[in-house]
């Protein structure tokens, strides 16, 4: 029986960034098959709820408002506040007991992560990595350039790509020759598959001294959602290997229902101590590269088949099966669609 692939996996997914939201605020969201609504108070705080009044069934992202620290429904003002209770029908005098169902959110490294479990359950702790507060290179996010605001992003909706494929990203070491045009292949540096966040670890070998010169530290935090640092050991004063290579990566896939996924890339770049508040072009280059290197990997991603026993290499097998196996804990409900992806079970 195939119980992976499920496109209804339990964790943090990333549903937008921050910014597309200010105070005042109101955005409609659809994911793992929910038209939701996302709304921000005057004051700065974010929720977000199931989308339709239970009124009259409108959608509260499509011309909501908000109004005293709640959403307005646009087509007969009834208020919904923060936690999804009705607080004001605004020509009666009285409230239903009828809440919006509240999803549970986090917002960090300016980005928008919601929690999804397909039984209903709480966030679990120790699901979510840090970007920053790294276990092996720690820094200040505020030593980096912010991301949304200054284009070093790249949106993709609605692909018909599994968010599973973000994951093998985190085992795969020999794609980045092939695939990115790597100089040389990286060797992998370690792995640890015995929490729910998966770490792993590649050095890219200086063709010079033949020594480790970069290394490719990958989070990932359950299905679809990465966080990655590129840490060059060289000089921090070079200027072309600090802002080429010291920058960290989110990448994020989110089913939106049964066959389609938005799709996410965040890099932070680290500030320029000569242009601290505004990003120098020469590091918007390299941030304008971003949507090209994503495609590089989209375009294998959208024609893939997901072979349930591959022919591994034998330089893949541990650190594959290990991926895998780590990666079913995530998959709960057994008979959920598999989404848009062919599953091959062969051997």
């Amino acid at each position: 029986m195939i119980k992976h692939l499920s496109m209804k996996p339990t964790g943090w997914f990333q549903v937008g960034w921050s910014e597309e939201i200010p105070p005042g605020g109101v955005k409609p969201l659809k994911y793992f098959g929910h038209d939701l609504v996302a709304f921000r108070t005057l004051g700065g705080e974010l929720s977000i709820l199931d989308a339709h009044c239970p009124h009259m069934g409108a959608h509260l992202g499509h011309g909501g408002k908000v109004v005293d620290d709640c959403v307005a429904c646009p087509y007969h003002g009834w208020q919904f506040d923060g936690s999804g209770a009705n607080a004001n029908i605004p020509y009666e005098d009285y409230t239903v007991n009828k809440k919006l169902r509240k999803w549970h959110l986090i917002e960090k490294h300016d980005c928008i992560f919601m929690w999804h479990d397909p039984a209903g359950g709480p966030p679990r702790e120790g699901w979510l990595a840090d970007l920053f507060d790294h276990d092996v290179i720690p820094a200040d996010p505020a030593g980096f350039y912010p991301a949304y605001r200054n284009g070093a992003i790249v949106h993709k909706p609605g692909e018909k790509i599994h968010p599973q494929m973000i994951n093998e990203n985190g085992a795969d070491s020999a794609h980045f020759k092939y695939t990115h045009g790597a100089p040389v292949d990286p060797i992998i540096l370690g792995f640890d598959a015995s929490g729910p966040i998966w770490k792993s670890s590649f050095g890219f070998r200086s063709a010079r001294t033949g020594q480790v010169s970069l290394t490719h530290y990958a989070r990932a935090c359950g299905i679809g959602l990465s966080f990655t640092v590129f840490h060059h050991h060289g000089s921090a004063n070079n200027r072309d290997l600090n802002y080429g290579f010291n920058r960290r990566l989110i990448l994020s896939a989110t089913p939106v229902d049964d066959e389609r996924t938005d799709l996410r890339v965040t890099y932070f770049f680290p500030r320029d101590h000569r242009s601290p508040d505004v990003m120098p072009q020469y590091v918007r280059d390299v941030a304008a590269d971003t949507e090209r290197l994503f495609e590089e990997d989209a375009r294998i991603w959208r024609h893939q088949k997901f072979i349930q026993r591959p022919l591994f290499a034998k330089s893949d097998v541990e650190i594959y099966t290990a991926l895998r196996k780590w990666s079913d804990q995530f998959y709960e409900v057994a008979g959920a669609p598999v989404g848009p992806m062919t599953v091959v079970d062969e051997t």
